[in-house]
This record gives C-alpha cells, sequence and structure tokens, in this order.
C-alpha cells in the first residue's frame, strides 16, 4: 500500500496535545482517534487518548499479516493493560471508568480485504464514505445545542460562547455518563464500542468488504465532517463549517464546538492510500 495524501492536525494547532495516530504497514493501514479528555487526567505527562492511541499504533506493525479481529483486538487489549499496570494506573482506571484511555480506530487489513471500524470514526472505498456515530453523541450534541440557542435568544453573541462554551459545561456530565455505557456486557439501546484494553462484543464491530478491485481507501478521524475523494476537498468542507458554523450547534451538531485561540472542533486525520 502507497499513502497517497495524509494530514494530522491537532484542534489547538500545537501537534504536542493532538490524541489522533496512524500507522500504514505492507500489511495494515490504519487511523486511530483517541478520545477527548473529559477526566482532566494526565498520566505521565500524557492524556488518556495519547495513550491509548499510541499503544495501539506500535501494536498495529506487531500483528501477523493475516490477523483476524479477534486477534487484533486481543494484541490490543493485552498491549494496552500491560500499560496500565506498568505505569501503576490500572486500579485507578477501574475506579474511574470515565479516566479510562479510550479510542476508536478504523483498521484495514490487506490479506483479509476487510475494514474494521470500532466507534467513531469513517472511511472511503473508492468514492463512496462509510460512517460509525454513536447514538449518545447525537444525544449530547442536540442538548448542548438546544442550551446554546437558548443562550443567543438571552443575548449572548457566537464570540462570546467560542469563548466560554456553556453549551458544553452543560453536557459535561453527561459526557462522563456516557462511559458507563461503553462495553456494557449487557447491550442497551445506548451502549457503544470502543478499544479500552476491557472486552466488548466482537459482534458489534463495523464490517466492511472492500473489493479487490477498488482503488484507493481514506481513512479518517471523526475530526473532519464528512470525507472526500481528495485531501483538499475535505478540508474545504471542514472550512466551510468553520466559518458557518464555529460552534458546531446547527449545520453540524457536535458535543463541542470551535474555542477561541483553537484551529478547529476536534483533532483530525485523514490518510488516503493506493490499493495495488
Amino acid at each position: 500500500m502507497k499513502i497517497i495524501e495524509e494530514k494530522t492536525v491537532s484542534k489547538t494547532g500545537n501537534r504536542d496535545t493532538c490524541e489522533d495516530r496512524y500507522c500504514v504497514t505492507g500489511h495494515y493501514a490504519c487511523v486511530i482517534d483517541g478520545a477527548t479528555n473529559v477526566s482532566g487526567r494526565i498520566y505521565n505527562g500524557l492524556t488518556p487518548g495519547q495513550i491509548a492511541s499510541g499503544v495501539i499504533a506500535k501494536t498495529i506493525p506487531t500483528l501477523p499479516p493475516d490477523a483476524d479481529i479477534s486477534e487484533i483486538v486481543k494484541s490490543i487489549n493485552d498491549n494496552l493493560i500491560h500499560y496500565y499496570k506498568a505505569h501503576g494506573i490500572y486500579d485507578s482506571i477501574l475506579e474511574n471508568p470515565f479516566s479510562c484511555p479510550t479510542a476508536s480506530m478504523v483498521l484495514y487489513s490487506k490479506s483479509r480485504h476487510t475494514i474494521w471500524m470500532i466507534g467513531d470514526c469513517q472511511c472511503m472505498i473508492d468514492d463512496k464514505w462509510y460512517t460509525n456515530a454513536k447514538i449518545v453523541d447525537d444525544i449530547i450534541a442536540n442538548i448542548r445545542s438546544f442550551v446554546l440557542e437558548v443562550e443567543l435568544q438571552r443575548g449572548k453573541t457566537i464570540e462570546e460562547l467560542m469563548k466560554k462554551d456553556t453549551g458544553h459545561e452543560a453536557v459535561r456530565s453527561f459526557k462522563r455518563m456516557q462511559y458507563y455505557l461503553q462495553n456494557t456486557e449487557v447491550e442497551t439501546q445506548y451502549s457503544y464500542i470502543a478499544l479500552t484494553g476491557f472486552e466488548f462484543n466482537l459482534d458489534s464491530i463495523e464490517t466492511l468488504y472492500v473489493d479487490p478491485v477498488a482503488k484507493y481507501l481514506v481513512l479518517a478521524s471523526d475530526g473532519y465532517p464528512g470525507l472526500k475523494p481528495t485531501l483538499e476537498e475535505t478540508e474545504k468542507e471542514l472550512e466551510y463549517i468553520l466559518k458557518n458554523d464555529p460552534l458546531c450547534f446547527r449545520e453540524y451538531k457536535l458535543g463541542k464546538g470551535l474555542i477561541e485561540g483553537n484551529v478547529s472542533f476536534d483533532d483530525r486525520t485523514y490518510v488516503k492510500v493506493k490499493l495495488d
């Protein structure tokens, strides 16, 4: 596989704060999105999302070329648990689920002609776009949107809300609560899966078959509102949202928006690979 285009940008503009990672080998292509830090905790200088994405990025090149998804998830989980224990944070994570290193991943296996999507991520197979959104994200986004509309009616301005997003403050507790619905043993209407080091139902993984005649793939984190065949087109769509709906509560509803001083509402990664 050959990388045609790639880009990773932190929402702050500072690469050191980025929680996205990607990895392309002879057998796999992968984009990993470390979850935003809702606990405020830092472990050994890293956010929980950076820990998760970093461990996963180091795991992918060690996988057998023809590994199935159960082998892949087990390897990732084993390495995450090893990290937690080696750095003395395992017990803290068990006590505070919302502080657990968490990541989403979209992974392509060349030998199996398969894409696996775990958590919030997106991809394109040639010109067809696929997403993997969570119901809880839609709920939180709509609550935040409601709060922001009320704030505007009360006299606040978009500029003021970009300095202090009271909508985001209103859903902060919901963002912590959602971690109790992550990788649940008994599936609920709001359950979702993510890579954390702990087991989950593998049947919940979104699986896509890649036709051997496909020419290219795009793998991306959810820092882009949509995917296009080229990086330039994808960036233009993001620029449109940042200009016309910077708080991300009308045209493109999210649980967070652009904060004054940042360059985007989330970290973003775009990787386009040519298939043999």
